[in-house]
């Protein structure tokens, strides 16, 4: 039987999470179709937009069993970080800190999402998107967000803890800079995009040119794309075409079964 007031209980979650955001994505969202990078494709951007609620509350409820599970069994907080404690000063180079692990882990969890077949099978979804956009952002496939449970979200809470139930702007700017990456814009941040990844950066990622493939995993900062030889500086106007070749129907339900088409 459905307990539909725990269900309920994640729709709200859901919507609240949009609530906190919701200015960024439509600000975002108007100049795209203002001024697009691309012209957008009408049929998908109404997609991934309606996809928004069931992504946040249907992968809530996949996650929900697993950090259940496991997260009681985890030492907590091993660096002994205390942000309550930490006076104004220190306050920023933690944060930058924290943000370069989680981005140093999901650099990693990327990378494997794109080299084993089995990760590969449900992450692609995210790159069959034919048009990158603000509404990319969330177009991941519902289980993702368990297997991320087990590559960044349970490392962070055995180093740190939970520093976002002290700080959960840190949640809010880690979500708009996911939106960010996605615009469907030409603006370019010029010496900037060897400091912090972009749209024009993040796109060359989504894009299935041969010189493209497999190149800037990194979300926030590029230097891990520099360590680990993964980088690909866009050059002058580069904002490339996106999707993926194996894909003939990139809005699919067959894409998002519990063990996705392995052509569709």
């Amino acid at each position: 039987m459905v307990d539909w007031n725990f269900f309920m209980s994640y729709v709200r979650g859901a919507l609240y999470a949009i609530w906190l955001v919701w200015p960024w994505l439509v600000g975002m969202a108007v100049l795209e179709w203002v001024s697009p990078g691309r012209k957008l494709l009408p049929a998908n951007w109404l997609f991934n937009t309606l996809y928004i609620p069931v992504y946040l509350t249907v992968a809530s409820l996949a996650l929900y069993p697993v950090s259940r599970l496991v997260e009681p069994h985890l030492p907590v907080n091993l660096l002994r970080v205390n942000l309550q404690a930490v006076d104004a000063f220190w306050m920023g180079p933690l944060v930058l800190v924290y943000l370069l692990v989680f981005d140093f882990l999901f650099y990693w969890f990327h990378r494997a999402q794109h080299s084993w077949p089995f990760m590969w099978r449900y992450h692609r979804f995210h790159h069959s998107d034919p048009n990158v956009g603000v509404t990319s952002a969330t177009r991941h496939h519902w289980l993702e967000e368990a297997m991320r449970y087990f590559f960044i979200s349970a490392p962070l809470v055995i180093l740190v803890g939970h520093p976002e139930a002290v700080l959960p702007w840190l949640g809010i700017l880690i979500g708009v800079e996911g939106m960010f990456i996605h615009w469907n814009t030409r603006i370019r941040l010029g010496p900037l995009t060897k400091v912090i990844v972009g749209p024009q950066y993040h796109r060359i990622h989504h894009s299935f040119a041969a010189e493209h493939v497999d190149k800037n995993f990194a979300v926030i900062f590029p230097v891990w794309d520099r360590l680990f030889a993964t980088q690909h500086l866009p050059v002058g106007d580069e904002f490339p075409v996106t999707g993926v070749a194996e894909v003939a129907r990139p809005n699919g339900w067959r894409l998002l079964l519990p063990w996705p088409a392995k052509t569709a």
